[in-house]
């Protein structure tokens, strides 16, 4: 199969004012191995036709799953036709972080490659290395998507699709903490799609995505069954929150169910995170109720990442201790998500301590700002969001769900989610790193005063 060189619109525009300058100039001076000409690549047409998206809080209809709001998602869902074999061409955004994800039926990740995993193309190079220059133009990479389940070790730049011949396939691409001034794509196109038949004839854009019958309408939500969610919570003996409140590690669903709403928390159920999460996530999660407090205070130490947002000329995770970190507010049943602060968003005090209070707008505390030392979430809009996705339901609107993400911990940081092994370790393994929440009432939050720190 023969390989192109995806040019982007970006990199023809500034290749073309090159070779102009050096037109312009050409008698008096010429062009010098310094001009910044590149060569011009086969230009792949764009695949807009390939991708649903993006799946963020901007957009109402794709508000689920437990989005954060400091990424934007995109899915591909694809039936690849027989003897076909598939390839995205694109290019490295300006971003923290991306990844595409595999999914099998149950939502849950089969296989997934991560940026600093994903080899450039000749000539170009990966802004996700260590050390790497993370503003230059050459940024261009060449995806494999195989069908069904690998059969030993995996291909360089390869992703399996996990779904058998004639199948649904379900990718995710994920761009996180976009530089400040790009767009939520991190400044580049989506990848693009290139389909070899067994013909050998080769589709792009639109022909390929009729061949591929992609998705356009959006994904399914995976909701909890609504009788099984009703049955469960007409028992007010198995309210999932406490006080103070109990953050556990996510397992699996079926685990989160009897776990949360039935008290059966034992055992050691198996890792595999459902709702489309992230291969390179794992997460710690607590119920909050109104209830037991007019204010959520909720505090730990903060980790430390690579700073990228401020378009950061070089790629630097020395002194890092994982890639990415988040804390969420959300709606449990509807899985919406009202608000999130990520890591280079948060205030810490000088010890790199962070208190994030959440509560209802009525009884938000008049100190709890940036100015004062402290961060603030809102409550989630519709509680629970029973009621907004099953017609005739009620919103428990004293309920809210908080989420912490860790994404891609360093080896030797040994207090990382994904380290936890069995329901109930997660104090003993990640100690100070692992959030606490208590509840207040406005008054005595206010009382607090303004953060000296």
């Amino acid at each position: 199969m023969k390989s192109y060189s995806f040019l982007s619109t970006r990199r023809l525009a500034k290749s073309l004012a090159t070779v102009l300058g050096c037109l312009s100039v050409a008698l008096l001076a010429g062009c010098d191995s310094d001009s910044g000409a590149e060569e011009l690549g086969k230009q792949i047409e764009p695949s807009a036709c390939f991708w649903v998206g993006p799946y963020n809080i901007d957009h109402p209809d794709r508000n689920f799953a437990y989005p954060d709001t400091g990424a934007n998602y995109w899915h591909a869902g694809y039936i690849l036709p027989e003897g076909a074999s598939l390839t995205l061409h694109g290019e490295y955004p300006y971003a923290r972080y991306i990844s595409l994800n595999s999914y099998r039926a149950d939502t849950s990740p089969a296989t997934a490659i991560t940026d600093n995993q994903i080899l450039p193309d000749e000539g170009s190079y990966n802004p996700f290395l260590q050390g790497a220059e993370r503003q230059k133009l050459q940024r261009e990479f060449t995806l494999t998507l195989a069908q069904g389940e690998p059969d030993g070790e995996i291909p360089a730049n390869t992703l399996y699709d996990y779904a058998s011949l004639g199948n649904k396939a379900v990718l995710i691409y994920r761009v996180y903490v976009a530089d400040d001034g790009r767009d939520g794509q991190g400044g580049v196109g989506l990848p693009a799609v290139e389909l070899t038949l067994s013909t050998g004839e080769q589709l792009y854009g639109q022909q390929a995505c009729d061949a591929l019958q992609v998705d356009t309408d959006n994904l399914a939500i995976p909701l909890v069954p609504k009788e099984t969610y009703a049955k469960i919570r007409s028992n007010p003996a198995f309210d999932p929150a406490k006080s103070p409140a109990v953050w556990r590690a996510a397992y699996n669903g079926a685990f989160g169910l009897q776990c949360n709403f039935l008290g059966q928390c034992g055992g050691e159920p198996k890792r595999q995170v459902n709702y489309y999460a992230n291969a390179d996530n794992q997460y710690v999660s607590t119920f909050l109720d109104t209830r037991l407090g007019e204010v959520a205070v909720t505090r730990g130490k903060l980790p430390k990442v690579p700073n990228t947002l401020a378009a950061d000329s070089i790629f630097d995770e020395v002194d890092s201790q994982m890639r990415y970190w988040s804390i969420c507010q959300n709606e449990y049943y509807s899985q919406v998500v009202t608000a999130c602060l990520f890591d280079e968003q948060l205030i810490t005090d000088e010890e790199g301590y962070y208190t994030v209070v959440t509560s209802p707008g009525a009884t938000k505390p008049s100190n709890a700002s940036i100015e004062c030392g402290y961060n603030y979430l809102p409550w989630t809009e519709q509680g629970d969001g029973f009621g907004r996705v099953v017609e005739g339901g009620s919103n428990k609107l004293n309920e809210a769900l908080l989420i912490v993400r860790n994404m891609l911990p360093k080896a030797d940081f040994a207090e990382a989610i994904q380290n936890t092994q069995r329901p109930g370790d997660e104090f003993a393994i990640m100690a100070e790193y692992l959030p606490t929440t208590e509840y207040m009432s406005q008054a005595d939050f206010e009382a607090l005063g303004c953060n000296s720190n």
